[in-house]
């Protein structure tokens, strides 16, 4: 649960909510500077706190990142598969122009996969 402080005018303040909100304004700011930023508000949190919520949005971020990394590639690989289907179809279709013994039903499906390939 998170830690509560009670301010100077008696209201209740969220310890790392107001921490993160300090961090969003001053990111490169260390734990010791923005514990005192939020002594002057009138709330007291220990650099060791201050240490664990940056290390935590650090982490948070990076998985953020490492899930759009592996959107972007399994949309690459998925266009690799397709690239691959269309130089089969293509190959099948090329072999067929030269006079090879090649199934009707197959010279079908790769017509068939260029027109839809190429749209």
């Amino acid at each position: 649960m998170a830690k509560k402080a009670t301010t100077a005018e008696g209201t209740s303040v969220n310890k790392s909510a107001a921490i993160r909100e300090y961090l969003e304004k001053n990111p490169e700011a260390k734990p010791k500077e923005i514990v005192a930023a939020l002594r002057v508000q009138g709330i007291t949190v220990s650099p060791q706190m201050v240490s664990v919520i940056k290390a935590k949005s650090k982490v948070k971020s990076a998985r953020t990142r490492a899930k759009v990394s592996a959107k972007s590639k399994s949309a690459s690989a998925s266009s690799d598969l397709q690239s691959s289907h269309g130089l089969d179809a293509a190959l099948l279709l090329y072999k067929a122009a030269q006079g090879a013994e090649v199934p009707s039903q197959r010279i079908r499906e790769a017509f068939l996969t260029l027109v839809e390939i190429l749209g």
